[in-house]
């Protein structure tokens, strides 16, 4: 497993410059490049994000505890492709805004990052989340 840590903006996570590196920010990233997401923490509004053009990106704006609105996209896009999407530590806010039910198959959810990262290793197994999906035939 490769890990991409995706933030509003490049640098380093936290305050200090031990933290751990950005490779893609949220206008860089696609959701094609990865097989499941893991949301750690709420993620914040960047101060680069417009409100206008970044509203489409499926989020609201503004307000205390919304995320940005560029994340609801590619958890959309993983979602609907069947692939596992991971939130913990506040990370459900950015489910719920992006409309991704907390209990859907292939969608771990709670507060302990690890227990999830975990659990969502488990399901990179399967590829994708087919009961997603129930068949109609």
């Amino acid at each position: 497993m490769v890990p991409l840590v995706v933030a509003s903006t490049g640098g380093t996570l936290g305050s200090g410059p031990d933290g751990p590196a950005v490779q893609r920010t949220y206008a860089t990233a696609w959701s094609v490049e990865f097989d499941a997401l893991l949301v750690a923490g709420a993620p914040g509004i960047g101060v680069d994000a417009y409100g206008a053009r970044d509203a489409k990106a499926g989020l609201p704006t503004g307000g205390n505890g919304t995320p940005d609105p560029r994340v609801g996209l590619p958890l959309a896009e993983a979602y609907r492709h069947g692939k596992a999407i991971g939130a913990a530590k506040g990370g459900e806010i950015a489910l719920e805004a992006a409309g991704i039910p907390s209990d859907a198959p292939g969608v771990i959810a709670g507060d302990g990052a690890t227990t999830v990262l975990q659990q969502l290793t488990r399901l990179l197994g399967s590829h994708r989340v087919w009961g997603r999906f129930p068949s109609t035939a």
